[in-house]
């Protein structure tokens, strides 16, 4: 496929990939991915996960891809090797503010699951905790009330529910706690929460400068609201078609849909060209 005129692909140094809208589709890695990402690390370039999912469903899928070493996960609160397991960056959100935010969310009766190191828990095992479990492949922790179990930071807050549902709390939630907290959709369905300044941008220049990568030569792609900062941090942003119209509207170019294998054939062009 052509490649757009203002991306160089022989200037490349790392491209820097979300999951889930992305190589990602309905919790399943797209057969082409994996050839692709193999075709463009032959030529020199790291191929980079940066999602929004746990550190160990993170590595499921970097390990599928084999993808480059570290991987960018809870939305760039946490940057961890998947080869030994190390946490190189992590950043919470402090436990009073986590408190004081499930509590507001706990009054609108929308689903929580609250994420510390790489578990998730809830106040009941319900369906949404389920959809969530079978997601991630990780067990659900049933703990009761939240906000009184909390006693220390977590890395991120994931509320579930219906789109429109998710829109209007994340519409309420941000004017209220948007100073305290990073606070975007990842999915229609998934609201999330984590630190102040947490966004996958931060772990970008992270693992750019843990690997000595140029940033302006840098390349990301992404589909959803919480990649808005990826798309901005990199020196050419790749918007999914059929993402976020944001998104679409502020990136460097616009890939071929997840339907249309739009990702893999964007990797897989960069690859032949530098070859």
């Amino acid at each position: 496929m052509p490649l757009p005129e203002g991306l160089d692909p022989t200037r490349i140094e790392g491209v820097f990939v979300d999951l889930d809208g992305t190589v990602v589709h309905h919790a399943e890695l797209l057969p082409t991915a994996i050839e692709a990402v193999a075709a463009l690390q032959a030529t020199g370039v790291p191929v980079v996960v940066a999602t929004g999912r746990m550190f160990i469903s993170a590595c499921r899928f970097a390990d599928l891809l084999n993808a480059a070493d570290p991987v960018i996960c809870f939305q760039g609160a946490l940057v961890g090797s998947r080869s030994t397991g190390e946490v190189l960056h992590h950043e919470q959100l402090a436990a009073d503010d986590a408190r004081e935010i499930i509590a507001a969310i706990v009054e609108t009766g929308e689903h929580i699951n609250v994420m510390t190191a790489d578990a998730f828990y809830v106040s009941e095992d319900n369906a949404e905790a389920q959809r969530y479990a079978q997601s991630a492949r990780v067990p659900v922790n049933a703990v009761g009330d939240l906000a009184a179990w909390l006693d220390q930071p977590v890395t991120k807050l994931v509320v579930s529910g219906e789109p429109e549902r998710m829109d209007a709390l994340r519409d309420d939630l941000v004017p209220r706690f948007g100073d305290r907290a990073f606070i975007a959709k990842s999915l229609p369905f998934y609201l999330e929460v984590a630190a102040p300044g947490v966004h996958k941008g931060v772990g970008c220049q992270f693992v750019a400068d843990l690997l000595g990568l140029d940033q302006q030569h840098c390349v990301t792609i992404g589909d959803g609201e919480n990649d808005l900062e990826l798309i901005d941090w990199a020196g050419f942003g790749i918007a999914v078609g059929g993402g976020h119209p944001e998104l679409l509207r502020r990136a460097d170019w616009i890939a071929p849909s997840i339907d249309d294998d739009g990702v893999p054939r964007v990797l897989q062009a960069i690859a032949e060209a530098r070859s």
